[in-house]
C-alpha cells in the first residue's frame, strides 16, 4: 500500500491585533502520495512554510486535521508527536546546523535518539553525505561551509534515516542549476522508494523537475493543483 499524508480542512489563522486575524491557510484538502515529487509553489508569504511545518508536526493547524494511516497526527502530543516527527526528514528554509559541530556530526544528530550504535550512526551518515556529494567535507566544521554546501548538508541530514516523509522548504535556494537537478533527482529517488516527498519553492527551474511530479499552487490560503 502506498504511503500518503492527507490534509482535511486544514486552516491556520494568525491573530494580528485589534481583533483582526489573518487566514494563512483556508480549508486545505489534499492527499500527497509517494512515488512522485509533490511541488508546492506560490508567492513569498503565501504560507508554504506554515503548511510544511504543520505536515511535519512542528506546529498545529487552527482547525482541520493531518491524517496518516487513519491517524490524526496533527493532534498528537508528547511522545506520540515525537514518534511522528521521527518518521519525517525536514529540510528547513534556514538550515539550523550547529556551527561548531562537524558536517558528519550534524548529519548524525537525528539518529542519536534512536538508540543505534555510534558505528551505525556514523556509517549511515557517511552514506547520506556521499549521496549529496559532501563526503569530502565530513570533517569540516559547519560554520566553514558555503551556502550551497550547508544546503546539501541539510538534505543529507533529512534523508539519513530513510524517512517515510520528507518535507523540503526552499531546498535549492543556494544551489546552482546542476546541483539543484542532482538534489531533485535524489529526492525523487526517495519518493520512488515509497517516501512521501513534498517540496515547497516559490520558483523552480522546470528542467530540474522529474517527469512524474505533481504541482500545486498556494495563493490566498487556497491550494490548487496545476498541470504537471
Amino acid at each position: 500500500m502506498s504511503s500518503e499524508i492527507t490534509c482535511h480542512d486544514v486552516s491556520v489563522v494568525f491573530p494580528m491585533g485589534n481583533k483582526k486575524n489573518r487566514r494563512v491557510l483556508d480549508k486545505i484538502n489534499v492527499s500527497f502520495q509517494a512515488g512522485k515529487i509533490n511541488i508546492i509553489t506560490g508567492p513569498v508569504g503565501a504560507g508554504k512554510t506554515t503548511l510544511l511545518n504543520i505536515l511535519a508536526g512542528l506546529s498545529r493547524p487552527t482547525s482541520g486535521e493531518v491524517i496518516v494511516n487513519d491517524e490524526k497526527v496533527s493532534r498528537w502530543t508528547g511522545p506520540h508527536r515525537e514518534r511522528w516527527r521521527r518518521q519525517a526528514g525536514i529540510v528547513f528554509q534556514h538550515d539550523h546546523l550547529l556551527h561548531d559541530l562537524t558536517v558528519l556530526e550534524n548529519v548524525m544528530l537525528p539518529l542519536i535518539p534512536l538508540g543505534r550504535s555510534l558505528a551505525t550512526c556514523r556509517n549511515q551518515s557517511m552514506e547520506a553525505l556521499k549521496q549529496v556529494g559532501m563526503l569530502h567535507h565530513a570533517g569540516s566544521l559547519a560554520k566553514s561551509l558555503s551556502g550551497g554546501e550547508r544546503q546539501k548538508t541539510t538534505i543529507a541530514r533529512a534523508i539519513v534515516n530513510q524517512p517515510g516523509f520528507i518535507f523540503a522548504d526552499e531546498p535549492f535556494a543556494h544551489l546552482d542549476a546542476e546541483s539543484s537537478k542532482q538534489m531533485m533527482n535524489l529526492l525523487h529517488h526517495h519518493a520512488c522508494q515509497n517516501a512521501v516527498v513534498i517540496v515547497a519553492a516559490h520558483g523552480l527551474n522546470l528542467e530540474t523537475l522529474p517527469e512524474n511530479h505533481l504541482c500545486y499552487r498556494l495563493k490566498n490560503g487556497v491550494l490548487n493543483p496545476l498541470s504537471s
